[in-house]
C-alpha cells in the first residue's frame, strides 16, 4: 500500500518578476551557447597551420574589471545577469555581485581603452 504525501507548494512568484526572471535566464542560456558554438568552433580549427604567419596571433580584447577595494582583473568572457557579473572561463565560472565592483571606475578604464562596459540599468 503505498500512501501520498502533501508537499507545500513553491513560493509563488509575482508574474512580472516570474517573466523577467524567465527572460534573463533565457538570454545566459543564448549567451552560453553563443560562446559554446565560439568554443566548438576554434577547438575545430585545430593546430595553426605551419605556414608561417605574417604578425602575432591578435588576442581579444579584454575588459579590466575594477574593484571596490582597487584591484582589477582582466576578463574576456562575462554576462551580467541581474546584480551579478559572471565570468567565463575554460577552467571555472565565477560569480561576481555588481556591489563588489566600482563600476564608474571600470566603466572610464574600459572606454579609455577603447571597450563598452555596459551595466543594465538601476531598477
Amino acid at each position: 500500500m503505498g500512501y501520498e504525501t502533501e508537499q507545500p507548494a513553491p513560493p509563488a512568484l509575482e508574474p512580472e518578476q516570474d517573466t523577467q526572471l524567465a527572460a534573463q535566464v533565457g538570454n545566459l542560456a543564448t549567451e552560453v551557447e553563443l560562446m559554446r558554438e565560439d568554443q566548438a568552433l576554434r577547438d575545430s580549427r585545430g593546430a595553426p597551420s605551419a605556414e608561417p604567419s605574417l604578425g602575432a596571433e591578435e588576442k581579444p580584447p579584454t575588459t579590466l574589471l575594477v574593484y571596490r577595494d582597487g584591484h582589477q582583473v582582466e576578463v574576456q568572457d562575462y554576462a551580467i545577469l541581474g546584480k551579478t557579473l559572471w565570468v567565463f572561463s575554460n577552467q571555472m565560472t565565477r560569480r561576481v555581485p555588481l556591489a563588489d565592483l566600482d563600476l564608474a571606475a571600470t566603466q572610464r578604464v574600459n572606454g579609455d581603452r577603447g571597450i563598452d562596459f555596459v551595466t543594465p540599468d538601476p531598477q
